[in-house]
C-alpha cells in the first residue's frame, strides 16, 4: 500500500519537471536545435508630443544662377515641414532635364515649377544666349535666309559682296578730281597783267603725247567701274529665333467667310555672336555692305572654314575663263542693245524685205 503510494507521488513529480521544461523552452528559455534565431524587433520612434509632420521636396544644395542647368549634384531631397511647403513644388529631378533656372536660386531654397525655363522658350531672350556670345538682330527676306530655311538653333555663317573704288587720300572722294586751271590776265595797251582767271573744271585726265608730239589729257567718258569681291566673314552665328520677339498682332478681321490673309514673311532674324563679330555685323550693316547667311550643316556648329577672297583675277584663274579678244563688231543679245541709228536701220531693212 504504501509502496504504491509512493511510485504516485514519483509519477506526479517527474510529470510537473517535464512540463517545467517544456515552458523553458518555449517561453524563451532557449531553443529547440534546428531552428532559427529570430530577428532582433526594430525600434519605432515614437513621435515627440506636438511634433509637425514634414514632407520631401527637391531644394538647391548649391546657388544656382540664373540661366544656369541644372547639373548632377546642385539639386537634391529634404525633409520639409509640410504645412510651410510652397505650392508648385516639383516631385522629382527629373522635371529638372531640358531646363533653365529662370531665376536667381539659393542654396537650400525649395525648387518649383515657376522657377524653371525651357531652353529655348520664346520671351526668354537673355536665358538662350551661349556664354560668351551676345544677341543681335540681323536683317533677313527670302534671299538672305537661305529661302526661309534658317530655323532656330541652326548656325549660319554670313558672306559679304563689296566693292572697292580708288579715291583722293585727302579729299577722301573718288577718283577723278575735278581740275581747273588759272590763266593770267593782262592789259591790251600796257601789257601788265591785271588779274587771273580760271577755267572751267574738267576732270583729271591722263597726259599723253599723240601724232606729231602733239600733247593732250585724255579724260574719262564715265565714272569710275567699281571692283567686286566677295568673303565669308562671321562664322557660327546661332539662330535664336526668326521674326520678332513681340507677338505679331492677328491680322484684320475680312469679309464674312474670307480667310485671313497670311502673316507677312519675318524680315528679322536674331544671332548669337561673339562681342567682336556683332561689332562686324553692325560695321556691315550700317556701311550698306551687301550680306546674306549661308546655313550650315547639322553637327558641324565649331568648324573653322579657311576660304580666299573671290575677285574677278578669282573667277578667271580657277575656272579657265579665257578674256575674249577685242575685235571691230560684237554680237547683240537683242535690239534693244543697239543704237538708235543702227535700230532704224534694221527696221528699215525689215520691211525692205516684207515688200
Amino acid at each position: 500500500m504504501q509502496r504504491g503510494r509512493l511510485l504516485i507521488i514519483l509519477g506526479v513529480i517527474l510529470g510537473l519537471a517535464t512540463v517545467g521544461a517544456v515552458a523553458f523552452l518555449l517561453l524563451g528559455g532557449g531553443l529547440f536545435p534546428g531552428e532559427p534565431e529570430p530577428a532582433p524587433a526594430v525600434p519605432v520612434q515614437e513621435p515627440e508630443p506636438g511634433g509637425i509632420p514634414t514632407t520631401q521636396v527637391i531644394v538647391a544644395l548649391q546657388p544656382i544662377p540664373r540661366g544656369s542647368e541644372f547639373v548632377a549634384g546642385s539639386i537634391g531631397r529634404r525633409d520639409w515641414p509640410a504645412n510651410n511647403v510652397p505650392p508648385d513644388i516639383i516631385a522629382d529631378e527629373a522635371e529638372t532635364i531640358g531646363k533653365v533656372a529662370k531665376t536667381e536660386i539659393v542654396q537650400g531654397q525649395v525648387i518649383v515649377r515657376s522657377m524653371l525655363v525651357d531652353v529655348g522658350i520664346a520671351g526668354e531672350a537673355s536665358l538662350n544666349i551661349p556664354p560668351g556670345r551676345v544677341a543681335v538682330a540681323y536683317p533677313m527676306n527670302r534671299q538672305k535666309s537661305v529661302a526661309y530655311a534658317i530655323q532656330p538653333g541652326d548656325s549660319v555663317d554670313i558672306l559679304i559682296t563689296s566693292f572697292f573704288v580708288d579715291v583722293d587720300e585727302e579729299f577722301q572722294t573718288p577718283l577723278p578730281n575735278k581740275t581747273r586751271f588759272f590763266f593770267p590776265q593782262f592789259d591790251q595797251e600796257t601789257g601788265v597783267q591785271t588779274g587771273v582767271q580760271l577755267s572751267d573744271p574738267i576732270d583729271e585726265g591722263r597726259f599723253e603725247l599723240g601724232a606729231g608730239d602733239i600733247a593732250s589729257i585724255v579724260v574719262s567718258k564715265g565714272s569710275q567701274i567699281p571692283r567686286r569681291v566677295a568673303q565669308l566673314t562671321v562664322q557660327s552665328a546661332k539662330i535664336l529665333r526668326v521674326g520678332p520677339w513681340l507677338e505679331e498682332p492677328p491680322p484684320a478681321p475680312t469679309e464674312e467667310g474670307q480667310p485671313p490673309p497670311p502673316p507677312p514673311p519675318p524680315d528679322v532674324v536674331t544671332l548669337a555672336v561673339t562681342p567682336q563679330d556683332a561689332l562686324v555685323l553692325l560695321w556691315l550693316r550700317q556701311s550698306g555692305i551687301y550680306s546674306e547667311m549661308a546655313l550650315r550643316a547639322a553637327g558641324e556648329d565649331e568648324a573653322e572654314h579657311l576660304t580666299e577672297a573671290v575677285t574677278l583675277q578669282y573667277m578667271l584663274t580657277r575656272f579657265n575663263i579665257a578674256v575674249p579678244p577685242k575685235i571691230e563688231f560684237i554680237m547683240a543679245t537683242s535690239i534693244s542693245d543697239l543704237g538708235d541709228q543702227s535700230i532704224q536701220i534694221v527696221q528699215e531693212v525689215g520691211e525692205d524685205l516684207g515688200e
